[in-house]
């Protein structure tokens, strides 16, 4: 629910591209220099990692209002505790159709700072196959880097939701990282068409999966942007008939069903090594995040499966021309899995949230998979907007992907390709709203999300 719900009013978003991306002032061209001025002229060193993120962190002084401001401002309500700002709530899945509805934001800023310290947004949205949804997310920013997320959803028709997260980089004023979630979770969106590469659309199954449990991850500094990462998790998970009526897993895959539907226990710990420079937890600009982990699930441990799970991943931003207006993002994920066959809700998945957005979530089901992205993430414009800033970005992107049985079994010509484009409104120090349009084989898919997709 929290994926889909929250929609910044996106025609805002291109109106405003012609507002201006107030950066530092361009150097004027020099003419072509005589062989003795070439002797006088030095060359002038990039900028500094540190010169780069003092660029992206300036004050809002520096920012012209825009057009996205100026519209914001005429449709917010300010009141005592901060500002109010009605937004229409206009959803598309591929997994359950359009979605309608109404949500007011209200940002409350910092006593005498200004500062965004937290968000709350509720909503109320129509779907034909949840029917009616009313849903509470409360976001906390301590700081620029913690974050605290409560939320929680009730459909007519299926879906419920109860979670707590916390994140901090900085545990007990250390360099350790951690999160904590806490969650019931009960999703009518996915869908199952069968194991492997070659499973066919026309075999879509809805269902609900349920899930209750919580997760824990721990990242211990070991030298500068190096970590030793821990993540725990103890789940209960089972699926039902879900809220779809064109097709069922129980209908179209007894036998996957007759598995899947009996409630089991998930505990699983994963240990990683990873590398991380980026500037940022959620919103990063530059920098390389890099892991190499290893996940097991034993029976010893309270778990009903005995299996591993090995993956390999890097994302890596790119600042072109080290200004921060052009980023380029690339992902490589390779996942494959060993031991006890899983129900298929717990194998890797290829889908519209696992790293191919031109299908439906859940749409490719196997022991492995392998993705690759790359966006380059243009920034429009950055405003001042209630005392933070607000940043528009538009991002063409390429998603490429396959899922196989062994990694041996990998095949160059078994990747699905999707090229698409994102439209997205940047909210510091932690949000940001995207709308993505992708297509290819499996057709077009319009997705409304919160986050980066890496």
């Amino acid at each position: 629910m929290f994926k889909r719900s929250l929609l910044i009013c996106f025609a805002l978003l291109f109106a405003c591209a012609p507002a201006a991306y107030s950066q530092q002032p361009r150097k004027k061209r020099l003419a072509k220099p005589t062989p003795k001025a070439k002797e006088e002229i030095t060359k002038i060193e990039p900028k500094t990692r540190e010169d780069i993120l003092k660029t992206l962190e300036r004050p809002t002084t520096t920012y012209r209002e825009g057009i996205l401001a100026r519209m914001l401002n005429t449709i917010t309500i300010n009141t005592a505790n901060g500002p109010i700002i009605p937004f229409p709530v206009v959803d598309s899945s591929k997994d359950l159709g359009p979605s309608f509805g109404f949500m007011p934001v209200l940002a409350i800023r910092g006593k005498g700072t200004g500062t965004l310290k937290s968000v709350i947004v509720p909503s109320i949205t129509y779907n034909e196959n949840l029917r009616t949804t009313l849903t509470y997310r409360h976001y906390i920013f301590p700081d620029d880097k913690r974050y605290f997320i409560l939320r929680a959803s009730k459909s007519e028709r299926v879906e419920r939701e109860l979670m707590v997260y916390y994140y901090t980089p900085q545990l007990f004023s250390s360099d350790i990282r951690l999160s904590v979630e806490a969650k019931h979770w009960i999703t009518g969106k996915p869908s199952f068409y069968g194991y492997g590469i070659n499973s066919q659309r026309g075999n879509k199954a809805n269902y609900a999966l349920q899930m209750t449990g919580e997760e824990v991850i721990l990242d211990l500094p070991l030298i500068k942007h190096l970590f030793i990462n821990f993540n725990h998790t103890y789940f209960d998970k089972r699926i039902d008939n879900g809220p779809v009526d064109n097709g069922q897993v129980k209908d179209l895959f007894p036998a996957d069903y007759a598995k899947a539907a009996e409630m089991r226990t998930f505990h699983t710990n994963r240990f990683s090594l990873v590398y991380d420079d980026t500037d940022h937890p959620f919103l990063p600009k530059i920098g390389t995040y890099a892991s190499a982990s290893a996940l097991y699930s034993n029976r010893k441990l309270g778990s009903d499966y005995e299996y591993r799970t090995y993956a390999f991943q890097v994302k890596n931003y790119y600042n072109y021309k080290e200004e921060g207006r052009y980023v380029t993002a690339v992902h490589y994920l390779l996942q494959f899995q060993r031991g006890d066959e899983l129900p298929f809700y717990a194998m890797p998945q290829l889908g519209e949230s696992t790293g191919l957005r031109m299908a439906g979530d859940g749409r490719f089901t196997d022991r492995g998979k392998f993705v690759f992205t790359i966006e380059e993430r243009i920034t429009l414009s950055r405003t001042p907007f209630m005392k933070f800033i607000s940043e528009t970005e538009i991002a063409p992107f390429l998603d490429v992907g396959s899922v196989f049985n062994k990694p041996t079994h990998f095949r160059a010509r078994n990747l699905k390709y999707a090229p698409g484009i994102s439209a997205r409104l940047v909210i510091r120090p932690q949000l940001v709203a995207t709308v993505d349009l992708a297509y290819g084989s499996e057709g077009t898919n319009a997705i409304i999300r919160i986050g980066y997709p890496f």
